[in-house]
């Protein structure tokens, strides 16, 4: 399939229909195919930046794990302020800086979707169904396969991250549809994301009809509803809409990146200035602060355009493993919780091992190691045995979807 980004009325993200492009809206190719095809051409940068923030995650939390101090107090391995503590502690944090990680999860999410969108029908109706149909089944097979492993484990042992109480049938339900995130708190973000699906797709639509106004005026309305403590709501304790302007950012970036980028003397350069950018968001304005986050996400939007548009990433081992754990991160983000249930639980031990001279820094940089050995083959082995499966089956039912509706669309058109 060919698919130009880049062409004069909807931006950089308008598909220029090919011959196969036409034949599959008669019905004659088979669309799975065709994505498949453009996928492999176009995200091996964006998948491994979205496995390193995967692993930027997994660090963050390590560094959360607590021991007790002389006078009995339990102490993060890894403090969340930047500004009282080492330089050594900065760049941990730096390096693990798990809330940014998920807002660049966030806008990726909007770049992607918005790329997704711009290969399917121009009829609305017609690609409603393929498109919901597909992150319902990108979505939950993995969350309820995760839940069933922390059920469990629960059951098994009685070990979990939360009150037992948590367990409860109805709880446990409410956990596996989203509607709650007390079991596995990372869970948060994809309720967040299936939150932002109907956004996302009638963002693009109207785009589609009144360009540019259709997602800046969104995303500075979302953005401004982001310092209102009620609207935001706190991650993992109840529904967050605060980063809700993280995916329009991506959308925006996905749109307009190509023709930003194309004017760009020395794009490689801009892209080091803007991972550099991203990280000190939080050092320079404040771990907790709206402002980090708003940067992160511009930085972050900046980045998934130059990777896209401009800057093709270097192959070779580090890249190698960076698209792997790109490819099994979503499995990974949900599993690794799975090592802090035991990580998050042994005060004591993290004490005496501090007592004798290990640094709290080595201690969390050992027990991120021991978490990705732990958890890798894990997430591989849900990835492959459930969601692939799932995907494969929301392209199948999407396209029968699709075969049923657009013959009439064509017509109508």
């Amino acid at each position: 399939m060919r698919l130009e980004l880049g062409t004069v009325g909807f931006g950089g993200c308008r598909p220029v229909p090919s011959e196969r492009i036409k034949r599959r809206l008669r019905g004659n190719v088979s669309d799975m195919g065709d994505i498949a095809i453009s996928r492999r051409e176009f995200v091996s940068g964006l998948e491994a930046a979205r496995g390193v923030a995967a692993l930027m995650v997994a660090l963050f939390h390590c560094g959360q794990a607590t021991y007790y101090d002389a006078t009995r107090q339990a102490v993060s391995l890894v403090q969340g302020s930047y500004r009282s503590q080492s330089y050594l502690d900065a760049a941990f944090r730096i390096a693990g800086n798990g809330h940014g990680a998920v807002v660049f999860f966030f806008v990726l999410s909007g770049f992607v979707l918005m790329m997704m969108l711009s290969r399917q029908t121009d009829d609305l109706k017609a690609s409603a169904g393929p498109f919901f149909i597909g992150r319902v089944l990108r979505i939950y097979p993995a969350i309820f396969s995760t839940i069933a492993i922390f059920v469990g484990l629960f059951l098994l042992t009685g070990m979990s991250l939360g009150p037992a109480e948590v367990y409860t049938t109805r709880n446990v339900m409410a956990n596996a549809l989203l509607l709650r995130t007390d079991i596995n708190g990372v869970m948060w973000s994809l309720q967040t994301e299936m939150i932002a699906a109907p956004l996302i797709f009638l963002l693009y639509w109207s785009w589609r009809r009144w360009g540019a106004v259709a997602l800046v005026l969104p995303a500075l309305i979302l953005l401004g509803l982001s310092f209102s403590g009620q609207w935001s709501g706190t991650p993992g304790k109840g529904v967050s809409l605060g980063n809700l302007y993280s995916f329009v950012s991506g959308m925006i970036a996905c749109a307009y990146g190509r023709k930003i980028v194309a004017r760009l003397a020395r794009p490689a350069l801009s892209l080091a200035l803007a991972v550099a950018g991203f990280a000190l968001s939080r050092p320079l304005l404040g771990w907790w602060s709206n402002w980090s986050v708003i940067f992160e996400t511009a930085f972050a939007g900046f980045i998934s355009a130059l990777i896209a548009y401009g800057v093709p990433l270097r192959k070779g081992r580090l890249m190698a493993v960076a698209r792997y754990f790109g490819r099994i991160s979503f499995s990974f983000y949900l599993l690794h919780p799975l090592v802090l249930i035991a990580l998050w639980n042994m005060p004591e031990l993290l004490a005496k091992a501090v007592n004798a001279g290990v640094s709290p820094i080595t201690l969390a940089l050992a027990s991120f190691a021991f978490s990705v050995l732990v958890i890798t083959p894990l997430a591989h082995m849900q990835h492959t045995a459930v969601e692939r499966p799932g995907v494969r089956l929301g392209h199948a039912m999407a396209w029968r979807l699709r075969s049923k509706l657009q013959p009439a669309a064509v017509q109508r058109g």
